[in-house]
């Protein structure tokens, strides 16, 4: 596991060292990774005989989350001609 991609938060769960949500945990690849940055959190293993690892795909969810709308706030400058 790569040491820098999974962290403790201050209520000692496991977070994601780029968005500090919490991990999830894939039963299917015996892997960790983030929900919301699409990332697996720990490398492929290196043993020719693994079964597992060589069927995991690039990225851990088929879809991204969607990302929020922002709210674009246009400033409108009204001039009164005197």
């Amino acid at each position: 596991m790569k040491k820098d991609r999974i962290k403790q938060n201050k209520k000692g769960e496991d977070v994601c060292s780029r968005c500090d949500e919490t991990v999830s945990y894939s039963d299917e690849f015996d892997t960790f990774y983030c929900d919301n940055c699409n990332l697996w959190l720990e490398e492929r293993c290196v043993d020719p005989l693994c079964d597992v690892c060589p069927k995991r795909p690039i990225r851990p969810l088929k879809k991204l989350k969607p990302e929020p709308k922002k709210k674009n706030k246009i400033a409108i400058n009204w001039e009164i001609e005197k």
